[in-house]
């Protein structure tokens, strides 16, 4: 049994040797590589007089005529890892340089690799640990408004999104970005959004950004837009009262500090004339004699209106005075007659009386019939008289006053 044990020692210790000789094989030397020199630095790159790089230089010696390499600086911070890599191809001896910049504050620890052009691992270098502040611009969003932050509907309105990522792209690891709170979608390329169109409301905007760094940054804004009021505005008319083809206009007449350009306007008049489009002022120069209701609706950009109302009276002109359609003006005892006309009116009267007669005796005198009688013509107290379109009676005073005869209580009534 002793002597089985010192056999299998025996041969245990045979291939001992071998086996130690296989594991000292090094990659690096067997490719023909040493290294000459391996050196490290760190910066200020913003020149802040804190360190946030560092800055590693390797020489190395190649025994192959030409040899391509892949350097690979790895930097590990909080868990995430980095890679800065760099391409060497060389004969007899090179140098190169690879700079690492830091992300974040903190603790990094830098490792050096260098790889064939397969992709073998030939060495593994550990460079250190070092402190750092960021070398480069960590993410940040804000939302800048161009506008005030109480507005009304309509107002100038627009947002920048303002946007800085410099260690997301930088490794590759770039992130997205999501806002709410707007009333519409909003794509990643919009970088300004017009919000001149916005519906009334209060509104809280948040934007954030997150990298594959696990960087994360955000930015809220508060802004609210105030229904705008209805348009305010007077109808102001020039030559109510005057004849027919004297100087006439009707004008929308906004409020000071309104513009009302272009705001849906609708004109209802009645009787109503030749028709009316989309303008703030019209000519009524040519409209017929009598009584105008004129009606005008405003509408601005959100749907929201007001209507206002005038009235315009027009008298026939002097050149119609002595038209068969036209009233005639009295001239008292100097009127013109004509034997013809005086005895049609006296033949009409005994015709009428006749008639009226008739009928008392058949029917009894009524209470409409003697109250018509009673009525009699409207006296204009030999003031010029017209009708309008509508059968309105009027008479004018020399001051330029106008009244109309009121049927339902027989009598003239100020205009």
């Amino acid at each position: 049994m002793r002597e089985f044990f010192i056999a299998f020692v025996f041969v245990s210790l045979c291939f001992a040797p071998i086996t130690q000789a296989q594991e000292e094989v090094d990659p690096f030397e067997e490719a023909g590589l040493s290294m000459v020199a391996l050196r490290n630095d760190t910066l200020d790159i913003d020149q802040d007089g804190l360190m946030d790089s560092v800055r590693v230089v390797i020489v190395l010696n190649s025994t192959q005529n030409w040899i391509d390499l892949t350097l690979s600086l790895l930097g590990e911070h909080s868990g995430i890892t980095v890679i800065e890599e760099k391409a060497m191809s060389f004969e007899s001896q090179e140098n190169t340089s690879l700079t690492y910049d830091s992300w974040a504050v903190g603790e990094h620890r830098l490792v050096l690799e260098i790889s064939d052009v397969e992709g073998r691992l030939l060495k593994t270098i550990s460079i250190g640990s070092f402190d750092l502040t960021p070398a480069l611009n960590e993410p940040d969003v804000d939302l800048v408004l161009s506008g005030s932050e109480v507005m009304m509907t309509g107002d100038d309105c627009s947002i920048n999104r303002e946007f800085t990522d410099e260690t997301g792209p930088r490794w590759g690891k770039g992130g997205t970005r999501t806002i709410t709170g707007t009333p519409f979608k909003v794509l990643d390329t919009d970088y300004s959004l017009d919000c001149s169109n916005w519906p009334a409301g209060e509104y809280t905007i948040t934007e954030t950004y997150s990298n594959g760094l696990g960087q994360t940054t955000s930015d809220v804004l508060v802004m609210v837009i105030a229904n705008r009021p209805p348009p305010k505005f007077e109808i102001t008319v020039t030559g109510s009262g005057f004849e027919v083809g004297t100087p006439c206009k009707i004008t929308l007449m906004p409020q000071v500090g309104e513009n009302h350009d272009n705001f849906l306007k609708e004109w209802t008049i009645t009787p109503s004339p030749l028709p009316v489009g989309n303008i703030s002022s019209i000519d009524c120069s040519n409209w017929g004699s009598g009584v105008h209701k004129i009606l005008l609706k405003v509408t601005n950009f959100e749907e929201i209106s007001t209507t206002q109302g005038a009235m315009l009276v027009r008298l026939p002109s002097v050149e119609d005075e002595f038209d068969d359609d036209a009233p005639v003006t009295s001239e008292g005892e100097e009127t013109e007659t004509s034997d013809v006309g005086i005895y049609g009116i006296i033949f009409l009267a005994l015709l009428l009386g006749v008639s009226i007669f008739v009928v008392m005796m058949q029917n009894g005198p009524t209470d409409e019939i003697m109250s018509s009688m009673m009525e009699g013509e409207p006296d204009s107290e030999n003031l010029p008289t017209h009708i309008d379109e509508s059968g309105i009676l009027w008479r004018r005073h020399d001051d330029g006053e106008l009244d109309w005869w009121d049927d339902s209580t027989n009598s003239w009534r100020q205009w």
